[in-house]
């Protein structure tokens, strides 16, 4: 009988199903199950075992968190079977992951493997490995509320319509950033408002930013929102937050997406976010930084054109460079396909989009 390694977020989203129920659903299936806790600080000494099949059931920290685990570990071997029980679920949704587990594992059998690519971010502090995206700005700001009853079955729905209401709020009182990146060679400069360089299609409270994104082709999505249409997003979050609903019926994002395998980044301290995590980064204490009182006098003092140009230079001359660059191993994924909100067909080329 083949062995499943059952890796288990109990405290992810409303807490269903069980355990005890995602085993007999998997011993029902066909395999041995032996159960790993997400929470065990060895539980990529854990992973170490072999299994036919490691399974991931959880929210998207968990998916990421065993991801990297066995991207790390390349004498494992095992495919991923991804069971979405967490509050956005984007890992799962980006890869056409979309039914409940009770509908996903009598199928497993009869699922094709297909690709997940994973990506690295480069700086004079080191490396991080993520699966999700890196993100700078509103969104890494922007935090979701927790639901206080997760036993209420509309506690997800809650919680995602919150942390859109953040985000919203983050985009709007978001002061522009000077954007200097480069993508697979081409140079971007704009004003910005947010900047997400996204391996999936969708990040946060379920935002759909890069439709397009295909998480197997090894590519990274830079998808990015200017001062212009800043208004233009606000209404787009304004119609997702008033009638809950989903980013296809509403219609695309207007987010200009530039498709690359390696981004290169000046960081100038901006909030920084990779995957689900705010890494402590020894960088910031590079970009420039001031003293409250120096920051409010600056605040109360409306810049002059020169000014405002000298400070933009010392910012690009101070800032760190980020290379964030997709990395060359990719994660054999069991992804059955669900109907709605499923993953891009695989596209071809390079190309910038402009919603």
């Amino acid at each position: 009988m083949p062995k499943a390694i059952l890796v288990h977020n109990a405290s992810a989203g409303i807490r269903e199903p069980s355990l005890e129920s995602l085993t007999a659903m998997i011993e029902a299936a066909g395999y041995r199950v032996k159960y790993r806790n997400s929470k065990r600080p060895d539980l990529e000494a854990k992973l170490d075992k072999q299994g036919d099949l490691v399974v991931a059931a959880g929210g998207d920290g968990t998916i990421a968190k065993v991801a990297k685990i066995l991207l790390s570990k390349p004498e494992q071997g095992a495919p991923l079977a991804i069971l979405p029980i967490g509050t956005a679920n984007n890992i799962a949704l980006s890869l056409g992951i979309v039914e409940p587990p009770e509908a996903l594992i009598p199928r497993w059998n009869e699922t094709p493997l297909r690709k997940l690519s994973h990506g690295i971010a480069h700086a004079h502090w080191g490396e991080q490995r993520f699966i999700e995206g890196v993100g700078l700005g509103s969104l890494a700001q922007a935090t979701t509320p927790k639901p206080k009853d997760k036993s209420d079955p509309k506690a997800r729905k809650h919680r995602i319509n919150a942390g859109r209401i953040a985000f919203r709020r983050a985009i709007a009182q978001a002061k522009p950033e000077r954007l200097y990146v480069t993508v697979d060679g081409t140079r971007i400069e704009d004003e910005v408002v947010l900047i997400e360089i996204l391996n999936i299609s969708q990040v946060g409270p379920r935002l759909r930013l890069a439709p397009n994104a295909d998480p197997g082709d090894n590519l990274l999505d830079v998808a990015y929102v200017t001062t212009e249409h800043r208004g233009a997003l606000l209404e787009w979050l304004d119609a997702l937050i008033h009638d809950e609903v989903d980013e296809g019926v509403v219609g695309p994002p207007p987010v200009a997406v530039v498709p690359g395998a390696k981004v290169t980044i000046a960081w100038n301290g901006m909030d920084l976010r990779i995957d689900d995590k705010f890494p402590l980064m020894p960088g910031q204490a590079t970009a420039p930084s001031e003293s409250k009182k120096e920051a409010r006098r600056k605040e109360a003092k409306v810049l002059d054109e020169k000014e405002e140009q000298a400070r933009e230079k010392a910012k690009r001359d101070n800032a760190d460079l980020v290379t964030i660059e997709v990395a060359e191993r990719q994660l054999e994924i069991l992804a059955p396909q669900g109907k709605a909100n499923g993953a891009a067909p695989p596209r071809a080329g390079k190309k910038e989009k402009h919603a």
